[in-house]
């Protein structure tokens, strides 16, 4: 089959140096228009955690959009990470910055290196009491907790616990906001580890989430007393990410993996 034209799709994995770690992404550099329902229909097809659209605007500038297999989502970290990822390894844009725009506002992304810098929103963080329903929703007593913006900050007592917890998929679709996060102090090398389940968008557990570590950042800056950390997702597939806190944002500093391209046919 001929296709007809010309835009081009990526996987790449996000927060990593090593293929199929990280959590990938699909890519999507759009040539053409495409209905909202267009988009929501590749996404689900091509079943990624998350699917990026770059498209270029009149003053050619680029609007960015991220869906999961079930919906579109205001925002995305490692979609976001991917996308310049692609814009750059693919030699599309040669400057050292490129800004996108977005749902959440305009999201600055720099090259520094072979590493990407992403600048967003901090999602501030304020202590909470552990209630009974919130109790159950992990299999692990809960050492803490706390609200950021839109979702919960879970705190256990190690990274063992991280590493080992089961959560009720159930119960979280019940809670506000898209998700739940779980955390604890590192060890070795890492500031604090953590894991992301949000069934109610579609995803379980997402493999590394740009955007829960928004909430991280300003929830351990209080209690580590620090503004730059090393931190850990500790899922099946893992990645690390880089944060520095910065008067209201988070750089969020990794690396990605292109492993496929392809062309659309449609």
């Amino acid at each position: 089959m001929e296709c007809k034209e010309s835009s081009k799709y990526y996987l790449i994995n996000a927060f990593t140096k090593e293929e199929f770690k990280g959590n990938p992404a699909a890519v999507v550099l759009l040539t053409a228009d495409k209905s909202d329902e267009w988009m929501k229909s590749f996404a689900k097809e091509i079943n990624q955690p998350i699917t990026a659209f770059i498209s270029t605007t009149n003053d050619n500038k680029y609007k960015l959009r991220w869906f999961t297999p079930t919906q579109e989502i205001d925002l995305c970290g490692h979609g976001t990470l991917g996308a310049a990822h692609i814009l750059w390894s693919e030699r599309v844009v040669r400057e050292s910055t490129k800004n996108f725009t977005t749902r959440s506002g305009i999201l600055q992304t720099e090259l520094s290196g072979q590493q990407i810098i992403m600048r967003l929103k901090l999602k501030e963080s304020c202590p909470i009491d552990v209630s009974e329903n919130l109790q159950q929703v992990i299999n692990f007593p809960i050492k803490a907790a706390a609200w950021a913006e839109d979702r919960y900050i879970i705190e256990l007592e190690n990274q063992n616990m991280i590493h080992k917890a089961a959560p009720n998929f159930d119960l979280i679709k019940e809670l506000n906001g898209p998700g739940i996060i779980i955390t604890s102090r590192g060890s070795d090398k890492y500031d604090f580890v953590s894991r992301y389940f949000a069934p109610k968008i579609g995803i379980k557990e997402d493999f590394v989430t740009g955007s829960a570590h928004c909430a991280l950042a300003s929830y351990w800056r209080k209690l580590l007393n620090k503004t730059d950390f090393t931190a850990y997702q500790d899922s099946e597939r893992g990645g690390e990410i880089r944060l520095r806190v910065m008067d209201g944002t988070v750089e969020l500093i990794g690396d990605s993996v292109t492993l496929l391209r392809g062309q659309l046919c449609t």
